[in-house]
């Protein structure tokens, strides 16, 4: 009789087990751990379910220490055999999620997964969530330089200004000084906001780095545009034009800087080259009018 109450009580208990997993199943479904290389989820959820059963079944123990100690040692014995392959199981999946991180989903493929979903959010005007992101990159890696870069573009688009620049100037200290990058990203943030003489020494910096960059010259060339240095500009764009010979963005500034100096030869120049490289550009007949007027 005794064995029979206590066999229902054995099922009973299982039951009662089964039932709490159920329950508690869906908490474990919704953990947030999106972030997770796959592999890593799998494995976070086992680790949790396997804790879960082994905290329940003691529990479900140590109410049954009314029975007497030969019925309770058998029922340990039983589960004992069992736990002893459950380690065993626990001890195979974390040797092949090892050797699984090691030899596909390191850490630098988690930061380009990161960085590229950040840069997708970007596109689709979602700053918020790529600031999150990008942050999540650096946890991983806090010198990662890229990541740095596009947060300081973040904040330039969030319009959170000095931000971007504090980013910047903490990437300058991370590259020695030596990412031309780094200075233009500077030198756009200062154009940005109005500082431009402190774009213009920015530019310079970033040119002295890095002399094959025709951007650098022709943004150069605007800010002295409006320093009203008329001399500088026509310099600095000449600069991008050796770089950049057939470039219609860099004819077009030339020969509008030509009409502003009033030099109608060198616009007529610069306007022969613009014909020559993009015959369809809808400005050419502007240009011509302007260009007429001129003594």
């Amino acid at each position: 009789m005794f064995n029979i109450v206590f066999t229902i009580l054995i099922i009973a208990s299982l039951i009662f087990i089964i039932w709490l997993i159920i329950q508690k199943l869906p908490k474990l479904i919704n953990i947030n751990v999106a972030n997770l290389p796959h592999f890593q989820v799998k494995q976070k959820k086992e680790d949790i379910l396997k804790t879960r059963i082994k905290r329940d079944l003691v529990k479900v123990f140590s109410s049954w220490r009314h029975i007497s100690l030969p019925a309770r040692d058998r029922v340990f014995d039983w589960f004992k055999n069992n736990y002893s392959k459950l380690k065993e199981l626990e001890k195979d999946l974390r040797r092949r999620s090892l050797q699984q991180f090691s030899s596909s989903l390191d850490k630098s493929q988690t930061v380009d997964e990161l960085l590229l979903e950040a840069k997708n959010a970007i596109n689709n005007e979602e700053y918020d969530k790529a600031e999150n992101l990008l942050l999540e990159v650096l946890a991983i890696d806090q010198y990662s330089i890229e990541s740095y870069k596009i947060l300081a573009e973040v904040y330039r688009d969030k319009k959170e200004y000095e931000q971007a620049k504090e980013t910047l100037q903490y990437l300058l200290k991370l590259t020695h000084n030596e990412d031309a990058g780094v200075f233009t990203s500077l030198a756009e943030l200062a154009h940005t906001r109005g500082n431009l003489k402190q774009a213009e020494d920015e530019y310079l910096r970033s040119i002295s780095l890095a002399e094959d960059n025709y951007l650098n010259f022709l943004s150069l060339a605007e800010v002295y545009i409006e320093l009203d240095d008329q001399e500088s500009a026509l310099e600095s764009a000449q600069r991008a034009l050796s770089l950049a010979p057939n470039n219609p963005k860099v004819l077009d500034f030339l020969i509008n800087i030509s009409i502003i100096i009033q030099d109608k030869e060198l616009a007529k120049k610069y306007l022969g080259r613009l014909k020559e490289v993009n015959p369809e550009n809808q400005k050419i007949a502007h240009f011509i009018e302007n260009i007429d007027k001129l003594h």
